[in-house]
C-alpha cells in the first residue's frame, strides 16, 4: 500500500447532547472545539493532498461502537483498494470534573496497550513534534513519549490508531491558548508536521505541490 487516508474522530458531542465536557467558565465544550478543530485540519490536510474522511460529522455525540464500526468499515474499504488508514482520535484533556482550574497542563498523546508498530509510530512521531514544539507543558512524559490505556476506540479499531489530548481545558493558560487563533494554528501545524513525517517513514506517496 502506497497511499494512507486520515480517519478523523472528533470526540464527544456538541453542548447540546454532551454538556459535562465544558472549561469551568463554559468558554471551551470539549465536542464543539474538537469539530471545529477537526474541520481546520481537514481544510489543511487538503492543501497537502493528504485523503482524509471525518468520521462524525454529526452534532451527536456518536456511540464509541458506532465510531469503532464506522472506521473499521472504512478500513476494510480502503484496504480493498490499496489505501492504508491512521485513525486520529480529537480530544481535550482536564484534570479533574469539579468545575474549577487546574495546574495540570500540556499535550499528549495515547495509544492502545498492545498497539500495533504503526500506531506506536505515530505516537512517538507526535510525542516527538510536540516536545520539540513545546507544548507538553507539564506533564512527564514515558520514556517512549506516549501514554497506553485500553480506550475502547483504540482497542477495537483495525487500523493504526492513536487518541491526542489537546492540552488542558481546566487549565487558564491552556484553555486561552485553545481559543486562540495562533494556538489553533499552531497545534494544526503539529498534526500536519506528525502526518507528514508518518507519510515518510512508510514511503506512503505525499503531497507534491501540483
Amino acid at each position: 500500500m502506497n497511499k494512507l487516508c486520515i480517519l478523523l474522530d472528533n470526540g464527544h458531542g456538541t453542548r447540546k447532547y454532551t454538556k459535562g465536557k465544558c472549561s469551568p467558565d463554559k468558554k471551551i465544550y470539549e465536542g464543539e472545539w474538537n469539530r471545529e478543530f477537526v474541520k481546520l485540519l481537514r481544510q489543511e490536510l487538503n492543501r497537502y493532498h493528504i485523503d482524509n474522511i471525518i468520521l462524525v460529522p454529526e452534532d451527536e455525540d456518536i456511540s464509541l461502537a458506532d465510531r469503532v464500526k464506522r472506521a473499521n468499515i472504512y478500513t476494510r474499504n480502503l484496504k480493498a483498494d490499496g489505501i492504508d488508514t491512521l485513525l486520529i482520535s480529537v480530544h481535550i484533556n482536564a484534570a479533574k470534573s469539579d468545575n474549577k482550574y487546574h495546574d495540570a497542563r500540556g499535550w499528549t498523546v495515547w495509544l492502545y496497550t498492545n498497539a500495533s508498530a504503526k500506531s506506536r509510530k505515530a505516537g512517538q512521531i507526535f510525542s516527538a513534534n510536540a516536545k520539540k514544539m513545546g507544548l507538553t507543558g507539564n506533564r512527564i512524559l514515558p520514556l517512549l513519549g506516549y501514554y497506553t490505556a485500553n480506550f475502547y476506540i483504540l482497542k477495537n479499531t483495525v487500523c493504526a490508531a492513536c487518541l491526542c489530548e489537546n492540552l488542558f481545558m481546566d487549565n487558564k493558560e491552556d484553555e486561552e491558548f485553545l481559543l486562540s487563533e495562533e494556538g489553533k494554528k499552531t497545534l494544526i501545524q503539529l498534526y500536519i508536521n506528525s502526518i507528514l513525517e508518518y507519510m515518510n517513514a512508510y514511503s506512503y506517496d505525499s503531497y507534491n505541490g501540483n
